[in-house]
């Protein structure tokens, strides 16, 4: 069936491609020869070549389209070729890959997409870090299947990942819930200092807490109060916390972290949960899920100076006073657990109808006929030893088998599959009965829109707004340094870490509210919870949750790129980056390819005799293979300098110097010291443009938000389908782009036209 569509279409092809061999090839010789031909191949590309030859790689056909497009190429001291053979040279290229279909790359389940999964089939808020490996990220996310390669370790990793998974979910007996109650006498923290000094030290009936730092300052607590030994998590469940604590010398709300490791050695402590304490809370009640061998521990998270286990004088800062706790589980709702009913809903199941079930409950559809004896035999070996055991051994085999593993997508999605590409799109997970049934009576295919608003406002969007967001916008990657207390004394912990927030919360309610995406650019209002609004100079703002809070006018603050995080992300810790700065936002905002060429680093300028980063760069800017780049990067990047390392605006730079170590051995700390030089950040974009500061930088974008908007719509495009987007799929972006324009280029309208455009049940 498919062999006479393919003759047909290479048919209708063929002519346009010996149509345009002699004009493209002629194109090529008069402007791009000289610096991409036999002589000499800048970046390493060859246009030389038949142009049949270069039509078979998608890769440099994406980029001659896009330097062609962009007016990049030819170099702006090289000769132009006139703006009709410019044109007809990227319709050519520009046809070719629209008419070009992508192959469907297989995917995996990616590890966030895999816990959220389990979760949701049985119950079970499993932790697989150490489990399974990270993913690997291609373009910005992990969700591409070119990166999902499976290498033998990764194999090992999904056996052990399932036999942990089918210990837990199905028990050979009930557990024994049990409680344990520990106070003051069983707190023990790294170090034990008479009442007043720093540090951690008991007082009375209190265990004192007065400073953050993860290798030192901790409480965690022993069975025996004459022991040392930590408390260890005898059996795999979820434990319920009940723990007494409260602050001092504090007028605001406090943060602890609870943290897994040993405390006596919390080098290799790993945050699990932080509890924001309102301002006069008395304690707090969680619940974890916690396996045997596991030890906790409390951090004061949110302590405004390093710990002090070293001072010499008593701290008269915050403290965080813990008097009791009380930890109960594992908690049993029921028996059999709901997770145990739904893998073995009958306990005299055949072997053959246990494998049945399975498939259908882990993956919606039967195995495939070739695969199914194979797993039935393994389920028949285990029957003598009883029904638990044999439904471990098929679950264990359905989890590592590549029909659970990899996600099922064919050239053009069934119904179900198409409800499974939604679901992961919006719920990182497997769809509920809901979608599925939506699916099976072609209302899903007919009109999403109903199941895509039901999944919006379903709380397991969350996973969605959390994974995206920390990815786009590389929120996890705020806090991988500093800041330098001496360099930023009032810049606190607690404050980085609300500077990652902001940005998800941003998304979040431009999505919750269906705001349009001019937000992203700007906007009169911030995102802010109470640190960050005291960050910002801001009226208050109770507690640790976000809410929209109204700018004062004449701010410079609202959108993205005015963000702490962003700007803090996009420096080091002693100085800003305008390259970085300026590169993110073209990737992150216009969604463009920047990529160093190949040979930059034979071609580096001779910066001698620069005394400032901008003479640095604009020197760098002379070189040819720099200056495509940097004349769109560096004036984007230029244009934040008034922007400090940590989101906070400056008048001037201040440059910072690591001293000697003294030798009389005094102090262990490096003094530093400070120069202070004026900004200079007016610069051109290519356009001709002038920006210099963060307003008129606001303005160029806002002035280009079509291709803002469309680059955004692309990020969220390759996050659904789990590939990069391309130029083929430009209709699929600017048929969405119009769709949200006629909604005020709603956020949410956007996400609506991606799932129910025909191309969200293809490639």
């Amino acid at each position: 069936m498919r062999l006479p569509c393919a003759i047909l279409l290479l048919s209708f092809l063929l002519p346009v491609t010996l149509h345009a061999e002699p004009e493209l090839e002629q194109f090529f010789a008069q402007n791009c020869f000289k610096c991409h031909g036999p002589k000499q191949q800048k970046g390493k590309v060859r246009l030389d070549r038949p142009v049949t030859a270069l039509f078979a790689n998608e890769e440099l056909l994406e980029t001659i389209a896009a330097v062609l497009e962009a007016g990049e190429m030819p170099p702006e001291k090289a000769p132009q070729p006139t703006a009709a053979a410019r044109a007809g040279a990227l319709q050519i290229v520009q046809k070719h890959i629209l008419t070009q279909r992508q192959m469907n790359p297989l995917k995996r389940l990616t590890r966030a997409e895999y816990t959220h999964t389990m979760q949701d089939l049985f119950g079970v808020d499993f932790d697989f870090t150490g489990l399974l490996p990270p993913d690997h990220v291609e373009h910005g996310f992990d969700k591409f299947g070119e990166a999902h390669l499976m290498s033998p370790h990764q194999v090992m990793a999904y056996l052990k990942t399932a036999r942990f998974i089918a210990e837990r979910v199905l028990p050979d007996a009930k557990p024994e819930t049990r409680t344990w109650e520990f106070d003051a006498r069983h707190f023990h923290g790294s170090k034990n200092f008479a009442t007043g000094g720093g540090g951690d030290y008991r007082d009375g009936d209190d265990y004192v807490l007065t400073g953050f730092r993860p290798y030192r300052s901790n409480l965690h607590f022993s069975i025996d109060p004459e022991r040392h030994d930590q408390f260890v998590i005898p059996s795999f469940g979820t434990y319920r916390l009940e723990v007494k604590a409260h602050s001092e010398k504090s007028k605001e709300g406090e943060v602890i972290g609870i943290n897994l490791g040993d405390g006596r050695h919390p080098t290799s402590f790993r945050m699990i949960r932080r509890i924001p304490m309102p301002h006069g809370s008395k304690g707090f009640t969680t619940e974890l899920t916690l396996k045997a061998g596991d030890r906790l521990a409390f951090t004061f998270d949110s302590a405004r100076v390093p710990g002090r286990s070293l001072a010499k004088k008593p701290h008269n800062g915050p403290a965080m006073r813990f008097s009791h706790m009380k930890v109960t589980g594992p908690l049993t709702e029921q028996w059999p657990t709901a997770a145990m009913k739904a893998i073995l809903p009958q306990p005299n199941m055949k072997p053959d109808e246990l494998v049945d079930h399975l498939a259908l409950l882990l993956t919606q559809r039967p195995l495939p006929l070739k695969d199914r004896p194979v797993v039935v035999a393994i389920a028949a070996k285990q029957r003598a030893a009883g029904p638990v055991a044999m439904a471990r051994s098929v679950l264990i085999t359905l989890l590592t088998s590549p029909h659970f593993i990899y996600k099922a997508e064919s050239d053009e999605l069934t119904d179900v599959e198409r409800a499974h590409r939604l679901s992961y799109f919006l719920w990182n997970s497997v769809p509920d009965a809901a979608l599925l049934a939506a699916a099976r009576s072609g209302a899903l295919a007919k009109d999403p829109s109903a199941q895509v608003e039901r999944l919006l406002k379903d709380p397991k969007a969350g996973r969605f707004i959390e994974d995206f967001t920390r990815q786009w916008l590389q929120r996890d990657k705020v806090d991988d340094f500093g800041p330098d207390v001496r360099v930023f004394k009032n810049v606190r912990r607690m404050t980085v870490d609300s500077m990652g927030r902001e940005g998800r919360e941003l998304f979040r309610h431009i999505l919750e509210k269906s705001l349009s995406m001019k937000h992203f650019i700007d906007s009169d209002f911030v995102m802010a919870n109470d640190r960050l609004a005291r960050f910002y100079g801001l009226h208050a703002v109770k507690g640790d949750a976000f809410v929209p809070v109204n700018l004062p006018k004449g701010s410079e603050r609202g959108g993205l790129i005015a963000q702490a995080g962003f700007l803090k992300l996009t420096s080091t810790d002693f100085a800003t980056s305008p390259i970085h700065r300026g590169s993110w936002i073209l990737k992150n905002l216009y969604n463009e390819k920047i990529e160093p060429p190949a040979d930059v680093l034979i071609n580096e300028p001779d910066i001698r005799g620069t005394t400032t980063i901008r003479e640095a760069i604009l020197k760098h800017q002379e070189l040819e293979s720099c200056a495509r780049c940097h004349s769109k990067i560096d004036p984007l990047g230029f244009a934040l300098e008034f922007y400090d390392p940590v989101g906070r605006k400056r008048s001037e730079y201040r440059h910072v110097v690591e001293l000697p170590v003294e030798p009389d051995g005094t102090t262990f700390t490096k003094k530093i010291k400070f120069t202070k030089v004026p900004i200079e950040s007016a610069m051109k974009l290519p356009n001709g443009r002038e920006v210099r500061d963060l307003p008129t930088l606001k303005a160029a974008l806002m002035a280009d938000k079509e291709r803002i908007f469309k680059g955004i719509i692309g990020k969220l495009i390759s996050y659904a389908h789990g590939r990069e987007v391309s130029l083929a799929d430009r209709p699929y972006i600017d048929a969405v782009y119009q769709v949200s324009e006629s909604h005020n280029y709603s956020l949410r309208a956007a996400i609506g036209a991606i799932v129910a455009h025909p191309k969200f049940g293809g490639n």
